[in-house]
């Protein structure tokens, strides 16, 4: 009876557990940028995105960078479904069982026409 037991809990724990989210072939073309105004002055702003990852129940599980970087992918993500090449981040928002970014998606590099 014990084991059932455990193994029901250690089972819901792991149910309850989110994975950390990885970067996908397009997410990896979005440059990150942070505290460099400048780098966006002459860009194309295509909208705000955020991402968060970590749960009050499941936060111990999960080391604070895998957090972050999880965050950073899924914002990431976000930024290249909306077409963006740049991600300009805000300051973080202070944390201790979760990661949470918001910032600018932006368009910095004009696509080349073609010439036929």
């Amino acid at each position: 009876m014990k084991t059932l037991v455990a193994s029901s809990m250690l089972a819901s724990s792991l149910i309850l557990t989110g994975c950390v989210t990885f970067p996908t072939q397009e997410s990896e073309k979005v440059d990150v940028i942070w505290d460099e105004v400048e780098v966006v002055k002459d860009c194309q702003r295509l909208g705000i995105v955020f991402g968060s990852e970590g749960h009050f129940y499941d936060y111990w599980l999960h080391a604070d960078k895998d957090m972050v970087w999880g965050t950073l992918n899924q914002m990431r993500i976000k930024a290249a479904a909306l077409g963006a090449d740049t991600l300009y981040l805000y300051q973080p928002l202070d944390f201790s069982s979760s990661v949470t970014m918001f910032g600018n998606a932006y368009l910095c590099e004009q696509p080349t026409e073609s010439t036929t």
